[in-house]
């Protein structure tokens, strides 16, 4: 690989490799490999160089050793991952999107006690849920460079909470005095190689805003301003206590936005039979003062229960692209709704290139008429799955 020097010195491959395959590490801690003393300071002093508010040094680090401690802070861990143990039952061998983590976290919850290091950070101070900042975000930083320093040496761990649970029972068995807050338990080991990779996460341009919450871009801009050749979009979110399922078959149906939007009038297949990638229907649209338009919608993304996309106009050169995405998010569902304008073939492009310096102006407007529609839509659909 070419080395890719920052203007900082930074090698970049090697600073992007540590950052992008740093993993949560449960089923591959080497409990067997002892972690010396050593290793541990020299990462305890790498993660005190993280920020801390006010330059005010009040972290502090617990390491233990003895393993009759260690025995009882894994049955208090146990006490709480017990759900994890029982849903791994459930879903071993199912397939199901959450069955990996579940898995290697109920091992986690089994073995907890076998790491030869347990490493608790703490930091001066008592939560009082004011909102205020500078009690945790002290504490944040320096335990995520921990695991960073200890990835950069052949070390793993997880970020074990579940103990904060337990929080008054562990300060009684470790002594730890009142006005101290733990708030993470680190199991360390040596990991059992080192072929970590990066995961599939969400792209910056779909979870990155600007300017308003929920306004999204697909490219980077040169100046800051919004372009439509950028890519410029929309995203809105909502939280519902329905499994995926129940939310798929309201969200996928093309008439329910109906009953929301201001503008969307009316919708019809113009594929019959079964629906899937490439289905066209179309949909005929309304602004107050203005002509009605319809537009031909093309499907280009039919997941059952997770994703329906479709694009207006042409494919090629869409007007619009509109997608639906439904996840599991604990026993319910967030469903996410997120449109992107089109360089070509809608109202909005024309506009805002005829004139330049209303470019940005004529794309927000839009934008913003838009995320009321939608924000609309998804709460009428949380409306439906929700109700008894």
């Amino acid at each position: 690989m070419a080395d890719n020097i920052s203007e900082s010195g930074f090698d970049l491959n090697q600073v992007d490799r540590l950052l992008t395959t740093t993993r949560a590490v449960r089923k591959r801690l080497d409990f067997e490999r002892w972690v010396s003393d050593e290793l541990l300071f020299e990462c305890i002093d790498l993660a005190e160089q993280a920020p801390t508010g006010g330059n005010d040094a009040s972290r502090r680090w617990m390491v233990v050793r003895d393993q009759d401690i260690k025995n009882k802070l894994g049955e208090l861990y146990a006490e709480v991952g017990t759900l994890f143990v029982d849903a791994r039952g459930r879903l071993d061998g199912t397939g199901h999107e959450k069955e990996k983590v579940v898995s290697s976290s109920a091992y986690l919850v089994e073995n907890f006690a076998q790491a030869p290091a347990l490493v608790m950070c703490a930091v001066w101070g008592i939560h009082d849920n004011s909102g205020k900042p500078g009690l945790f975000d002290s504490a944040i930083p320096s335990a995520w460079s921990f695991n960073l320093a200890l990835r950069s040496r052949g070390l793993g761990t997880a970020y074990a909470t579940m103990l904060n649970e337990k929080r008054d029972e562990v300060a009684e068995l470790l002594g730890i005095p009142e006005g101290i807050t733990t708030l993470v338990c680190f199991p360390v080991a040596y990991t059992k190689g080192h072929d970590f990779s990066p995961v599939p996460r969400r792209s910056a341009s779909e979870i990155t805003y600007f300017d308003q919450w929920g306004f999204t871009r697909q490219k980077p801009s040169e100046d800051g301003t919004a372009r439509i050749a950028d890519g410029q979009g929309i995203v809105v979110e909502i939280d519902t206590d329905a499994r995926p399922r129940k939310v798929w078959e309201v969200a996928s149906d093309i008439t329910t936005p109906i009953e929301f939007s201001d503008e969307l009038k009316a919708v019809r297949w113009i594929t019959e039979g079964e629906t899937t990638t490439g289905s066209i229907f179309e949909g005929t649209n309304s602004i107050a003062g203005r002509n009605d338009w319809t537009t031909q919608c093309t499907v280009t993304a039919w997941k059952e229960r997770q994703t329906f996309e479709w694009k207006t106009t042409d494919v090629e050169e869409p007007g619009s692209i509109w997608r639906f995405d439904i996840a599991e998010q604990g026993a319910g569902s967030r469903l996410r709704f997120s449109m992107v304008i089109g360089e070509k073939n809608n109202r909005s492009s024309a506009m805002a290139t005829a004139d330049p310096s209303q470019e940005q102006n004529v794309i927000n407007a839009r934008r913003q008429v838009h995320k009321a529609n939608m924000q609309r839509t998804i709460e009428g659909i949380k409306s439906k799955v929700d109700s008894p």
